[in-house]
């Protein structure tokens, strides 16, 4: 059964999260165990994708960096059939960290969820940007949402309090955006938004137009109060703040992809983050020497949370999510 990190736990991570800032050592480090996708999404056309030339044990990565996050994504990271020993590796290694998986959610099953959380899963982050049947739809799986709406709140009532939807904000959802945090809150689970962006495929269809710009801040205003009222929304304020310009003028500089976090191919290739070129094999990659790219092409949540102002309201909302 999965529960919420104990006052040991939470102690453990803020001493981790000094170590790695003050070592200069990335905060998050994301593993791609394949790039095989079995979803449809426009935006990302990793499903054409086939190449199974995958690393079968990541430890060295983990050990090397010495990460507080460990993020296990893909590609869909459940059509790997090692998965759970693949977490399981990891969270045998000295030292604390915090492991979570990204995924569509077609392949949890309440026996896979047990699987997971007893290898050392701590999150498990389900991407979802519609409250409905239409989640089907813009993944191209038949059923994907009736399963989750099956298993996920029978899992939350028998004790495992790991799950958090992982949602863009976007001109094709945005007015869904209420809807998902009620759901998520229904459901007993979390939820956190990031941004989109076209850096996979060159879709720019789901950015927000000066047109409907005023409609977004206002959603954008509307989040903010669902998170004093309901309690279930990772996100800061920052970002919902920040979101709009970033739509508006298609670039917000100042990312520290490649510091404070890296992303790591199935192949053991550095790249500062999912959506830029490898620059070094994980082996030779140095985070504190590293000049970085300072992006600003997009604001997903992985470089907008970090960017967030610590503010007491912030440190006392990340303190009772974790």
């Amino acid at each position: 059964m999965k529960i919420a990190l104990s006052p040991l736990e939470k102690l453990r991570a803020a001493g981790k999260f000094l170590d790695v800032t003050f070592n200069k050592r990335p905060l998050t480090v994301s593993i791609e165990v394949t790039k095989r996708c079995n979803a449809r999404c426009d935006f990302c056309d990793y499903w054409k994708i086939s190449d199974r030339d995958e690393m079968t044990d990541f430890t060295d990565v983990v050990r090397r960096f010495d990460p507080l996050v460990v993020v296990f994504t893909g590609g869909e990271p459940m059509l790997r059939r090692d998965l759970v020993p693949l977490v399981r590796q990891i969270k045998e290694l000295p030292g604390f960290r915090y492991i979570t998986v990204l995924t569509h959610g077609g392949f949890l099953t309440g026996s896979k969820i047990e699987e997971l959380v007893s290898a050392g899963v701590n999150q498990i982050n389900i991407s979802m940007n519609y409250p409905d049947a239409r989640q089907d739809r813009e993944r191209g799986i038949p059923g994907l949402f009736e399963r989750l709406e099956q298993t996920i709140p029978k899992m939350v009532a028998e004790g495992y309090n790991c799950f958090t939807f992982a949602s863009m904000l976007m001109v094709d959802n945005m007015n869904d955006a209420e809807p998902l945090v009620r759901l998520a809150h229904k459901w007993g689970i979390n939820i956190a938004f990031s941004g989109y962006n076209d850096l996979k495929n060159g879709n720019q269809s789901h950015m927000v137009s000066k047109d409907k710009m005023s409609e977004f801040k206002a959603v954008c205003r509307r989040l903010i109060e669902l998170k004093r009222e309901l309690g279930n929304v990772m996100t800061s304020d920052y970002f919902f703040q920040t979101l709009p310009e970033f739509y508006e003028k298609r670039r917000i500089d100042g990312c520290q992809a490649g510091k404070i976090m890296i992303h790591v191919t199935p192949k053991g290739m550095v790249q500062p983050c999912a959506e830029l070129q490898p620059v070094a094999h994980y082996s030779e990659f140095l985070p504190g020497a590293y000049a970085g790219p300072n992006c600003g092409a997009c604001f997903d949540a992985c470089r907008s949370e970090p960017q967030a102002p610590i503010t007491l309201r912030r440190l006392g909302e990340l303190a009772g999510l974790l």
